[in-house]
């Protein structure tokens, strides 16, 4: 998957509650609680890589590993199933 690519799923998604998941090959499944620290932004690098800020904090992950993005909105406290 290419950094553009997950820029355009996760932009949508700044400032909202819910849970982003990851499926990244050879590692498995990710998931980044968007609950109380909400998503505050997301970027392509000038290497590539793509950052991921949310209010305390940020991740740099890189795009080409990333096969899969899931999204679930729900407020409860479980994650739920995405694929």
């Amino acid at each position: 998957m290419t950094g553009e690519t997950i820029c355009e799923l996760l932009k949508p998604l700044i400032g909202k509650t819910g849970t982003i998941i990851m499926v990244v090959g050879k590692v498995g499944q990710i998931g980044f609680a968007a609950t109380e620290n909400k998503l505050a932004d997301v970027q392509v690098r000038p290497d590539g890589l793509v950052l991921i800020e949310r209010s305390t904090g940020w991740t740099v992950i890189d795009p080409g590993e990333v096969v899969a993005v899931g999204w679930n909105g729900a407020t409860d406290q479980t994650t739920g199933q995405f694929l």
